[in-house]
């Protein structure tokens, strides 16, 4: 009889304990379930959604890296010291501490991850939107992975999602990076599921399209015929940047003043290939929170400059600094007072022109950024809120990268149209004949801080010899124009050769990664 009792409690207490398992086994909230998700287009779109997102995240970091580091700016801000970080960018004493750095590595290949998901998880014969996810996530892994092998050299193929025990992945050799660039950008191109423009002037377009894929390419092939010395891409080359110019549906935008043409008036023009969207939402400001639009604007948040609401927005904190060698260029190019030149940069005496007046003294050349300034009305909570889209790249950019492509394969009548209809625009003369020493000031000049400039001096070899002294001072103005240049304090400065051909890999990711080799000399 006692054995009976104490079978029945133990049943009991098992039949009581299984109920309260099932009771527990509750799906955790906010988890994503890859076996169940990714089923309806609504649920693919979110995905490729946050593509996008990551893309966008991009511009702060990335764009005040690759023109900080390059021979057209200075780091700028307060004063020298106002942020050691940037200081480091521009006087080449980055490391792999610095914090631009680590933030851009870290931000691509969280774009790749993404991308990996996408690829990984979703069946592109399911519906039309699951093949362009898949299409976009391929083109997104292969831009980010042309940034990376342009600026870091050998970065770890990551081509799927990793298994905790792939974590520690090795440098990729140049052959199988570019092989990933070329075969990611291949199929998102030939998908034919990637959005395109209806027209040229359509305004609606805001994904990314075949054409900014074919562009994509054609700039992977242009540095693949340097670095894996094969003169045959660039013929490869010119056929995907020919390609955009004959789909008709791009064209340089001339219905404003050239430096009004990245203004938040007018976004989504004929010239932009792929921007980012930013949403001017009076009810969601801080959706566009970034610090971008601060950090470029000029000097005026300790009341430096009084500047006209009609000339420009206030509060800036002035880094970004146009170096006194980009405006000799546009000079000796162009002629003292050009059209581009005016409509690019301003000088101290111009802006005076226009009412600006200094009230101290400033960390500057007496040069400003005029096409990338930002107006009182796309600027919102001292700066750190801005409505313009962020931009990845316009006709111009194509026009010229495929002059230089179709030169180099031997086509000089497709490379001095292209330069040509660039120069048209700039009001200047037509050329009769074109060389790359052209087409490499043409580039200079047209996308000056829009972060072309230090991968395309890499690239032609150039970046030593206009780099060896950089950071050696910084420019300091008088509120009456005055420049003097002051020494940085650096023993060691400039572009060194056999180290700063690569960006220095993460601190973190060394530590974290045994299998992967620091590049060179940091």
């Amino acid at each position: 009889m006692k054995t009976k009792y104490i079978l029945l409690t133990f049943l009991t207490a098992v039949l009581a304990l299984s109920s309260c398992d099932s009771l527990l086994d509750i799906p955790r909230k906010g988890a994503i379930d890859y076996n169940t998700y990714y089923k309806t287009d609504d649920e693919i779109e979110s995905a490729v959604v946050t593509m996008y997102s990551d893309v966008r995240g991009w511009y702060y970091n990335v764009m005040l890296v690759k023109n900080i580091i390059s021979d057209d700016y200075y780091a700028g801000g307060a004063a020298h010291g106002d942020n050691v970080h940037m200081d480091a960018l521009g006087e080449f004493g980055f490391n792999s501490e610095t914090e631009q750095i680590q933030s851009s590595f870290q931000s691509y290949y969280g774009l790749i991850y993404h991308a990996n998901v996408i690829i990984g998880h979703i069946d592109p014969a399911q519906s039309r939107a699951a093949a362009r996810a898949v299409a976009e996530a391929h083109l997104f892994r292969g831009w980010a992975y042309f940034e990376l092998i342009t600026l870091w050299g050998n970065p770890p193929i990551v081509d799927h999602e990793l298994a905790p025990s792939e974590y520690a992945q090795p440098n990729g050799s140049t052959e199988d990076l570019w092989k990933l660039v070329e075969d990611d950008l291949t199929y998102a191109i030939n998908s034919g599921v990637l959005a395109e423009k209806s027209s040229l002037n359509d305004a609606s377009c805001w994904r990314v399209t075949k054409q900014f894929g074919q562009a994509m390419l054609g700039k992977a092939y242009l540095w693949m015929a340097w670095e894996l010395g094969n003169q045959s891409y660039y013929a490869k080359s010119a056929e995907q940047f020919n390609a955009v110019v004959r789909s008709g549906l791009y064209d340089l935008w001339t219905a404003g003043p050239y430096g009004d043409m990245r203004h938040s008036a007018y976004k989504m023009n004929c010239e932009n290939i792929f921007e980012s969207i930013r949403v001017n939402d009076l009810d969601n400001q801080m959706d566009n929170f970034d610090f971008y639009g601060a950090m470029v604007s000029w000097r005026s948040s300790g009341s430096e400059m009084t500047i006209p609401t009609e000339v420009c927005g206030t509060g800036g904190w002035g880094f970004m600094v146009p170096t006194t060698d980009l405006l000799a260029a546009f000079e000796k190019y162009e002629g003292k007072n050009s059209y581009r030149r005016s409509e690019t940069l301003k000088t101290y005496d111009e802006l005076r022109a226009l009412g600006v007046v200094w009230n101290m003294s400033t960390l500057s050349t007496g040069i400003f950024n005029w096409k990338g300034r930002f107006m009182a009305d796309e600027l919102s909570f001292y700066g750190m809120v801005n409505t313009k889209n962020p931009l990845w790249m316009r006709l111009a950019e194509v026009l010229l990268c495929g002059a230089e492509a179709s030169l180099q394969a031997g086509d000089q009548a497709t490379a001095l149209q292209y330069v040509n209809r660039v120069r048209a625009r700039a009001q200047l003369e037509p050329l009769s004949s074109v060389t790359l020493e052209t087409i490499k000031t043409e580039k200079r000049l047209e996308l000056c801080g829009e972060g072309q400039r230090y991968q395309d001096i890499l690239r032609w070899g150039d970046a030593a010899g206009l780099l060896k002294d950089t950071g050696k001072d910084y420019p300091k103005m008088e509120p009456n124009g005055a420049v003097t240049y002051v020494s940085s304090g650096r023993t060691i400065y400039g572009f060194k050769t056999g180290k700063h051909e690569h960006l220095p890999y993460p601190y973190t990711e060394i530590m974290l990664n045994k299998n992967i080799e620091q590049n060179p000399g940091y």
